[in-house]
C-alpha cells in the first residue's frame, strides 16, 4: 500500500487517470500496483487451480480413452509432467507478502506457456497420425481464454504468453506438412481469438489500474480529511483558549468598573458595555459549541442527579430576562425524579430550548414540563406562542437561521442554539422532536433515561454585597488577566498575593501568612500546568486547602482530572457572580476548617 506520504499526492494521482492509456505508472507507483494486481491475481486461485487442474486430469483420461497406445503413453507422461509443472506455479506464484510481483507473474507465465506448448504438441503429434478421431486446435482456445482472462496476469504477460503459443502452433504446422490453405485458416481464427483476447487482456488491466488509482484517491481523501479534522480541532483548542482569555479580562474590569461607578449616566455605560460583553460571550459560545460538536470534539459524561432542584436552578438564570419581556415561567417537574445522562450536555439543550422560547416564540408563557415514562423522562420546553408550520419546523434547526428576524438583530442571538441543539440530540441519541401549529404555540421535548434519585441538603445561602474575607493565592501567568482578577478581588474585600508561575511556591520562596484559598490558571508558564501545580503543593504539604482551577480548556478530560483531585473547575470567561459565589463558598469552607482545627 501507498504510505501516509505519497498516498497524499492526490495531483499526482490525478494526472496518472489521464495517461491510463499506457498502462504504465510512474516507479513510485508502479511498484505498489504490480503488488496490487499480484494481491488480485491471487484473490483467484482456487479457481484457477480447480479449472486448471481439473482440464487437464480430464484430457488425461481423452488421451487414454480416445487415443491409441502409441501415442497417449507419449502424451500422458507430457501431460503429467505439465501438470507438476502447473501446480508449482500456482503454488509459487500465489504467495502475496513472499513472493516479489513480477517473479510470481514470470512464473504464471511460464506455467500457461508450458501448458500452451504441451497442447500443440499433442495436436501436431496427432496430426502425424490417421486417427479414427480427429484433434483440431479448438484445444487451443482454452488456454487462451485461461491466459487471457482467469489468470489474472498482467496484459504484456498475457498477450506475449498468447502470441508465442499460437506463432509456435502455426509453425508447427507448417513443419509437419500441413497445406498453406490450413495453416492461413488455422492462423486467422487463431489470430482473431488472440487479438480478442490482447484486447480483453487490456481492458482488463486499465480497468484495475482506474480502480487502484480510485482506492489510492479515496484512501487520500481519507488521510486528508483526517488531517483536516486535527487542524480544525487544534484551531478550535487555541481558538476557545486564546478567545476567553482577552474576554474573561474584559468580563472582570467591566464587573469591577460596575460595581465602582455611580455615576448615573456613566453607569449606563457601563451597563450596555457589560450586556454588549454578554451578548459577544454567548456568540463566541454558541459559535465554538457547534464546531466542536462538529468534529467529534465532545463525549458525553454520563452520572445521576436529581431533576427538579437541577432545573430550579437552571430556570432561575431565566427569570430576570422572562421578567423583562413580560413572560411567564413555570415548572411542572415530579418531586423525586432523577436522571442519568450528561447534565451539562443537557443544561446546554433545555437551556436553548428555553431561550428559543423567550426570545423568539412571541409568548406569554412558558413553562418545562416534566412527565415519567416507564424508562425514560420527557422534559418538554412548552410555549403559547406563534408556532410553527410543518416547514418551519425543518428550517429551524439549520445554523444562521432565525424565521422572525429578518434584521439580524443581535439581541436575538446569531441562529446556532437550535443547531446546537440538533447537534447535541444525535450526540446524545435520545428520542426527541417538537410538536407545533402555527397559532397554537410549540412544545420541544427529549427523553432522557431515568436515574436514581439521591437525598440532597439545602444549600445554605450566601449574602452577595457583604466583603470577602480572608487571603487568595492567585496564579496566573497572563498579565491582563491576573491585573483583572487581582483587581476584583481586593475589591470584594480579600487580601491577595499574585504569582506569575509557581515554581517560587513550589520552592516556598512567598511571604508569611497563611493562604485561604488558591486561583490557578490552567496554562501557566514552566513544566508545570496548573492542575499539576496544585498537586505539587499538596503532596509538598505546603498548601492543602480549597483550590480552583480556572480555564478555557472545555475538555470533559480535564474535568475529570479536576474532579479527582478535589479542584472546583471554573471556564474562562467567568461570570463575575459566578466567581463570586465560588470564592465566597471557598472561603467560608476554609474559615470554618480553621475553626474545627
Amino acid at each position: 500500500m501507498l504510505d501516509a506520504t505519497s498516498a497524499l499526492d492526490e495531483p499526482g494521482l490525478l494526472a496518472q487517470t489521464r495517461r491510463l492509456g499506457r498502462l504504465r505508472f510512474p516507479p513510485s507507483i508502479e511498484t505498489e500496483f504490480q503488488a496490487y494486481m499480484h494481491r488480485k491475481m491471487c484473490s483467484r486461485v482456487w479457481a484457477v487451480a480447480v479449472s486448471s487442474i481439473g482440464f487437464m486430469l480430464l484430457f488425461i483420461w481423452v488421451d487414454y480413452a480416445f487415443l491409441p497406445a502409441s501415442i497417449y503413453q507419449l502424451t500422458i507422461p507430457v501431460r503429467v509432467l505439465v501438470l507438476l509443472l502447473v501446480c508449482f506455479s500456482i503454488w509459487y506464484s500465489n504467495r502475496p507478502e513472499r513472493v516479489a510481483p513480477r517473479t510470481a507473474f514470470e512464473t504464471a507465465t511460464l506455467g500457461y506457456i508450458c501448458t500452451g506448448m504441451m497442447v500443440t504438441m499433442v495436436i501436431l503429434v496427432c496430426r502425424t497420425q490417421a486417427l479414427p478421431v480427429n484433434v483440431t486446435h479448438d484445444g487451443l482456445y482454452l488456454i487462451l481464454l485461461s491466459g487471457s482472462f482467469l489468470l489474472g496476469l498482467p496484459m504484456r504477460n498475457s498477450v506475449l504468453g498468447s502470441w508465442f503459443i499460437v506463432i509456435t502452433y502455426l509453425i508447427g504446422e507448417a513443419l509437419i506438412g500441413s497445406s498453406r490453405q490450413l495453416v492461413l485458416g488455422n492462423g486467422l481464427f487463431l489470430g482473431c481469438f488472440t487479438l480478442m483476447g490482447s484486447i480483453g487482456a487490456y481492458a482488463y488491466e486499465h480497468m484495475l489500474r482506474r480502480a487502484y488509482l480510485n482506492e489510492q484517491l479515496l484512501k487520500a481523501a481519507r488521510v486528508r480529511a483526517e488531517r483536516e479534522s486535527q487542524s480544525k480541532t487544534r484551531f478550535l483548542a487555541t481558538a476557545s483558549h486564546d478567545l476567553r482569555q482577552p474576554l474573561h479580562a474584559m468580563t472582570l474590569f467591566i464587573r469591577h468598573l460596575e460595581e465602582k461607578v455611580h455615576e448615573p449616566e456613566t453607569r449606563k455605560s457601563v451597563i450596555h458595555l457589560a450586556e454588549s460583553a454578554h451578548l459577544l460571550q454567548a456568540m463566541l459560545t454558541s459559535l465554538l459549541d457547534i464546531s466542536r460538536l462538529s468534529v467529534g470534539m465532545v463525549r458525553p459524561q454520563l452520572r445521576h442527579f436529581n431533576l427538579r432542584s437541577w432545573l430550579e436552578r437552571l430556570l432561575a438564570g431565566f427569570e430576570v430576562s422572562a421578567r423583562e419581556r413580560g413572560i411567564e415561567l413555570a415548572l411542572d417537574c415530579p418531586p423525586h425524579c432523577a436522571l442519568h445522562t450528561d447534565p451539562m450536555l443537557l443544561e446546554r439543550l433545555v437551556r436553548n430550548y428555553l431561550n428559543n422560547a423567550l426570545v423568539h416564540a412571541g409568548a406569554s408563557r412558558v413553562q418545562v414540563v416534566v412527565t415519567e415514562l416507564e424508562e425514560q423522562v420527557r422534559i418538554a420546553v412548552e410555549d403559547n406562542g406563534c408556532g410553527l408550520s410543518r416547514d418551519e419546523q425543518l428550517q429551524i434547526f439549520e445554523e444562521f437561521t432565525q424565521l422572525r428576524n429578518p434584521a439580524r438583530t443581535l439581541e436575538k442571538g446569531v441562529g446556532l442554539g437550535l443547531s446546537i441543539c440538533r447537534q447535541l440530540q444525535h450526540l446524545l441519541e435520545y428520542p426527541s422532536g417538537v410538536d407545533s401549529e402555527p397559532g397554537q404555540g410549540a412544545s420541544f421535548w427529549i427523553e432522557v433515561p431515568k436515574g436514581e434519585w439521591q437525598e440532597e441538603t439545602q444549600p445554605q445561602a450566601l449574602p452577595s454585597t457583604a466583603m470577602l474575607e480572608g487571603q487568595v493565592l492567585l496564579v496566573e501567568n497572563d498579565v491582563v488577566n491576573r491585573q483583572a482578577m487581582e483587581t476584583l478581588l481586593r475589591h470584594w474585600g480579600c487580601e491577595v498575593e499574585c504569582h506569575e508561575q509557581g515554581g517560587r511556591l513550589l520552592r516556598g520562596d512567598r511571604r508569611d501568612g497563611d493562604v485561604d484559598l488558591l486561583l490557578a490558571d490552567y496554562h501557566l508558564e514552566g513544566d508545570l500546568n496548573g492542575l499539576e501545580l496544585i498537586q505539587a503543593l499538596r503532596q509538598a504539604d505546603i498548601y492543602t486547602g480549597p483550590a480552583v482551577l480556572v480555564t478555557a480548556d472545555t475538555s470533559h478530560d480535564l474535568a475529570q482530572k479536576a474532579e479527582a483531585a478535589d479542584v472546583v473547575l471554573i471556564y474562562k470567561p467567568v461570570l463575575p457572580a459566578r466567581l463570586r459565589r465560588t470564592v465566597q463558598s471557598l472561603l467560608q469552607r476554609a474559615g470554618e476548617a480553621k475553626v474545627v482545627g
